[in-house]
């Protein structure tokens, strides 16, 4: 990997081409005294016009003059410091902090579960016993309150601090780009959050996830679900498609407004951070073969022992022309309003919901409980089928990044960041974050364009 350029040093004062030359109070004395008496103030010859002639000279001795008594000198009286005083006091060092603000895919919507459980066949279902095993709050000491730290479900695991690097996390779950400038639940508007932030600490990036509840990206996703559930393709339904195309094509202008009211939130607060935009993560795969799981399109062992109620055709319409085609507009958006750009948009590859390749919890053949690792694991919440709907909060975890996804994003925005917060003043970059098929999270591999010259 290429480091990204850095700001030359400042050039060195050249402190003796700068200092006055003025004559001090020392050589003007010294030259009184080498003056003549005829030139002592109140003479005629130094009150006369030099335009006049020349200066009369004087014929007459010179009578010394005695020196006066002697004064004892006054008592020293400590001077103040000449360089400090009057001056304000030196403004203090602040904290140095990075802010990630959006939707539920910065905030960390998903973080619950470890995984996914793999259902039963023919009748479906998922044994309580597997799902215990995917959640986290199954954990002694891990309660859901300390998953998600708040009502807008940000997660435990999407932290980004390193070093004096400060994360503050201010993105909420199923905010759209107007989102951003109003009161959600309990919480201010996530602007004026970050307008106190930047004026508290050094901020030196804000990354922004946006764009995706503008064209309800999970949403057409559960809606192919359905259609496939009624034994219908939703790539093929005008009453899907035509929605969801009008919404896409309108985004970016969406984006490129949040953008610049980002910029605006920090104006005057004396923090001038990098606006990183992220693209969106893609959970489900793409549709395509090798990639895909064998398992038939139209047996109900798909969902219910892969969790995946998606018609190949309507995968790879989703791969392309709505969450492909939502990445694409979001990166135009970045280049349009001079921001850094991440694109994650293959960060879950090899570990997608429908894959061919990632394996979920599943009894052994001895009837113990066996849990993929992480490098195997799938890495986004797959659609369960259970008997009955799911509560709220399991349905908003849909098609989110899980706890693995998250590990994988928090390592590629932790780079990322780390190493656009060196160079405040650089050009805006694009970099890239791609997981792949055996790889953990902590091992996906972040790409920044080659250095320029």
């Amino acid at each position: 990997m290429t480091e990204l350029p850095t700001e030359p040093p400042p050039g060195a004062r050249d402190s003796a081409g700068r200092r006055g030359r003025g004559r001090t109070v020392v050589g003007a004395l010294c030259a009184l005294v080498v003056l003549p008496v005829s030139l002592a103030v109140g003479s005629p010859a130094a009150t006369a016009n030099p335009g006049e002639g020349p200066v009369p000279q004087v014929t007459g001795p010179a009578v010394a003059q005695g020196p006066g008594p002697v004064e004892p000198p006054p008592p020293e009286v400590p001077r103040p410091d000449i360089t400090t005083a009057g001056e304000p006091d030196p403004a203090p060092v602040r904290p140095v902090a990075v802010v990630t603000i959006g939707d539920g895919f910065l905030a960390g919507e998903g973080a619950r579960w470890a995984g996914n459980a793999q259902g039963l066949r023919d009748n479906g279902g998922i044994p309580p016993e597997l799902r215990d095993a995917t959640d986290r709050t199954r954990t002694p000491g891990v309660a859901p309150e300390r998953i998600y730290t708040s009502d807008c479900r940000r997660s435990d695991v999407l932290t980004l601090g390193t070093g004096t690097l400060r994360h503050h996390n201010i993105a909420c779950s199923g905010a759209g780009t107007e989102a951003l400038s109003r009161a959600v639940r309990s919480h201010e508007a996530q602007l004026e959050q970050l307008r106190k932030l930047a004026a508290e600490y050094d901020v030196r990036a804000v990354v922004v996830s946006i764009g995706g509840d503008d064209v309800r990206l999970t949403d057409t996703m559960k809606a192919c679900a359905e259609q496939w559930r009624a034994d219908r393709y939703c790539s093929t339904d005008p009453r899907i498609t035509d929605p969801a195309a009008e919404r896409v094509a309108a985004v970016e202008e969406k984006v490129v407004t949040a953008v610049a009211s980002v910029r605006e939130a920090v104006r005057g607060t004396g923090s001038a951070p990098r606006v990183v935009v992220q693209s969106y993560p893609l959970p489900l795969a793409s549709g395509e073969p090798g990639v895909t799981t064998v398992l038939d399109e139209n047996g109900w062992d798909r969902w219910s022992v892969a969790g995946c109620p998606f018609y190949n055709r309507d995968l790879r319409w989703l791969a392309t022309d709505v969450g492909g085609a939502l990445n694409t507009r979001i990166r135009a958006a970045a280049r349009r309003s001079g921001a850094d750009f991440v694109n994650v948009a293959r960060l879950l590859e090899g570990h997608q919901v429908c894959g061919a390749q990632p394996l979920r919890t599943a009894f052994a053949a001895d009837g113990t409980i066996a849990a993929p690792a992480a490098d195997r694991a799938e890495w986004a919440r797959y659609v369960p089928r259970t008997a009955a709907e799911p509560p709220a909060d399991e349905a908003r975890e849909v098609l989110h990044p899980n706890y693995y996804g998250q590990r994988a994003l928090k390592h590629c925005l932790q780079e990322v960041v780390a190493r656009l917060a060196a160079v405040p003043g650089a050009a805006p970059v694009e970099a890239g974050c791609r997981g792949g098929a055996g790889k953990a999270p902590e091992r996906i591999a972040v790409t920044f364009p080659p250095a320029s010259g």
